[in-house]
């Protein structure tokens, strides 16, 4: 009897230190983007949304939309590469996103959103969400959009972007694995995970 015991003890040890074969390492990616750049436009539709749910789920994206923009006077106007359509687009992003609950659910935004055939005013894709339309009128016409937008200037200065969207892995910007996110997302996250399998 005792011998039982001590041997099942002994696989459940091993069975703790073992783990499982293919470990997943936390994965951090954040997307430099600008609510009318072509670029990231493509990128989201190509290569973010084109993405395996499994792998999607294994990381963790944070959504930055400012793209090669800059503030005047500390927010009290923004001047954009793309004109004050694409100032208020990105000040409705920093809005959303920021009431969104889930990364699902930023995610499922920025796909309506980040679209050819989106509304460019970016109401629409901001109503699909579900969010208040109120509260998120405020947020954008209020002093949290310029809080939110100054914010995102600030990170996206950080990396001084010469090409939008700019993608992050790990809070650290590398030139190879920009070029390649461009066309090989996916294939990233998958090295970078280690993860195996369908998607990858």
């Amino acid at each position: 009897m005792k011998q039982t015991i001590l041997a099942s003890l002994l696989l459940a040890t091993l069975a703790v230190n073992v783990g499982p074969l293919h470990a997943q390492t936390p994965v951090t990616v954040d997307v430099y983007y600008a609510h009318l750049c072509p670029d990231s436009v493509r990128f989201v539709s190509d290569q973010l949304m084109t993405l395996n749910q499994n792998l999607l789920n294994s990381v963790t994206i944070d959504f930055v939309p400012f793209g090669k923009a800059h503030s005047v006077n500390n927010g009290q106007s923004f001047v954009c590469q793309h004109g004050p359509a694409e100032c208020e687009g990105n000040r409705i992003q920093s809005c959303i996103l920021s009431m969104l609950p889930t990364q699902q659910t930023r995610i499922n935004y920025v796909g309506c959103q980040m679209s050819f055939t989106a509304d460019p005013r970016g109401w629409e894709c901001a109503f699909r969400s579900g969010v208040n339309l109120n509260a998120a009128e405020s947020c954008v016409e209020g002093p949290l959009g310029t809080q939110l937008q100054l914010e995102a200037e600030r990170r996206t200065n950080l990396i001084n972007p010469a090409f939008v969207p700019t993608i992050v892995f790990n809070g650290q910007f590398d030139q190879g694995l920009q070029d390649r996110a461009q066309s090989d997302f996916a294939g990233i996250l998958c090295e970078l995970t280690g993860l195996t399998g369908v998607g990858c």
